[in-house]
């Protein structure tokens, strides 16, 4: 086939699935299919919170996308996409990372055999019940008793990195104005918080800007959707690790600069 026809039939394949398609607790339950997720009640609640957010977010996305040529857009429901998008992104990141946090603890004690003396601590009488302590306790003790699950948390934190690592670059611009870089200097972000609507699905559309360097654009269905897609995703190599950090933190250049 000539390389036409190909370059053709790539551009007449949708990126994005119809809406119709995306069950309406889908995203929780590949959020509950992380190692200690599901174990939880806290982090569930929240992924079910975000999941319904995410599903009216889909609605209006759905509907922006259709009425976007009309001569009367919705031009509330537009603004309304605008504001609850970055909310939504925020939400998704914090959860994300708090999992990620615990399982890095959980990790880390397993490592230096610390579980029991942390659970002891967190055990300990108070003069009151503390139920979040009383979780994390028995959290240790599950991951004392079960090493497997350890090395599933190693796993899944692996195998998610790519795609928090996307959201953490879009949540820093959003929230503080910077560029996710390592380090203490961070760059300052390209007109953070500037998003248009994509036209292939209504949902917002934000810029990956590090410097003068644009590295990409992510839309706010593309981080929902890489989170559905939770329980397929691959565990990438070292390789394809290093070439996307690699490609998260371009080198630093001056356009104008001499030589």
């Amino acid at each position: 086939m000539h390389d036409d026809h190909i370059d053709e039939d790539y551009h007449d394949q949708p990126r994005y699935r119809s809406v119709a398609e995306i069950g309406p607790s889908d995203l929780v339950e590949a959020l509950k299919s992380l190692a200690g997720f599901a174990e939880n009640p806290f982090l569930v609640m929240q992924a079910g919170q975000l999941c319904m957010i995410d599903n009216l977010l889909n609605t209006l996305e759905d509907e922006v996308m259709r009425r976007q040529a009309d001569d009367d857009p919705p031009r509330d429901k537009m603004a309304l996409l605008g504001a609850l998008s970055p909310m939504w992104i925020y939400a998704a990141y914090e959860l994300q990372r708090t999992w990620r946090q615990r399982c890095e603890e959980v990790i880390k004690l397993a490592e230096s055999g610390g579980l029991d003396f942390k659970a002891v601590h967190l055990e300990r009488d108070l003069g009151y019940r503390h139920y979040d302590r009383e979780l994390r306790a028995e959290q240790l003790r599950n991951a004392q008793q079960r090493p497997e699950l350890v090395a599933q948390m190693r796993d899944d934190l692996r195998r998610t990195e790519i795609g928090f690592t996307t959201l953490e670059f879009i949540r820093v611009a959003l929230a503080k104005h910077e560029v996710s870089k390592k380090g203490s200097k961070k760059p300052i972000a390209f007109a953070p918080g500037m998003a248009r609507r994509n036209r292939y699905c209504g949902s917002m559309e934000y810029e990956m800007s590090n410097g003068g360097a644009i590295i990409g654009t992510v839309t706010r269905r593309d981080i929902a959707e890489t989170i559905r897609f939770i329980p397929q995703a691959e565990n990438p190599s070292d390789e394809e690790l290093a070439g996307f950090r690699t490609y998260m933190n371009p080198p630093d250049v001056d356009p104008f600069a001499k030589g």
